[in-house]
């Protein structure tokens, strides 16, 4: 009887996975975030998985977007990167032209200031980069309009669109 509990489990349990994964895609590619991959850092002490995933490559730019949610506006976080190009490369934040920015929406949708915490010091490098796939590694020390700070560590991106 166990052996047969344990079995169905086996069976059912991955099932239960790709119904939620066909579900939390739906909902991304509803709202423009139809690209693939993931964007992932540690933000202060916690673990950040952005699967919702939207890039824009105009005018010769590179900008990803990865959120963990895009479902409720009220609990959402983001990380957006900006790249002057693709080109593989280091980038140093703060004083290169690329951007990096951590958004956390947990409280008051209208209050985004010091929510918003745009890198002053750091590093984003494009490992590689292709017209259809982007990978690398970014670290930064980012501030709210208020000088509130919070460190984003260990971040990687590896992204296809």
């Amino acid at each position: 009887m166990r052996l047969a509990l344990c079995l169905l489990l086996l069976v059912a349990l991955p099932a239960c996975d790709s119904v939620s994964d066909a579900v939390d895609n739906a909902a991304c590619q509803a709202t423009g975030y139809a690209d693939g991959g993931t964007v992932r850092a540690t933000v202060g002490s916690d673990r950040f998985s952005g699967t919702c995933i939207r890039v824009d490559t105009e005018q010769g730019t590179l900008t990803i977007v990865g959120a963990d949610n895009v479902v409720s506006q009220n609990n959402q976080e983001v990380i957006t990167l900006v790249l002057p190009s693709s080109e593989a490369r280091t980038y140093t934040l703060g004083s290169d032209a690329a951007t990096a920015v951590y958004a956390a929406r947990t409280e008051d949708p209208n209050d985004q200031d010091d929510e918003t915490y745009a890198a002053v010091s750091g590093t984003l490098t494009v490992e590689s980069a292709s017209a259809t796939a982007a990978r690398g590694t970014f670290a930064f020390t980012g501030r709210t309009v208020g000088g509130t700070e919070v460190t984003v560590s260990g971040g990687r991106f590896d992204v296809t669109f």
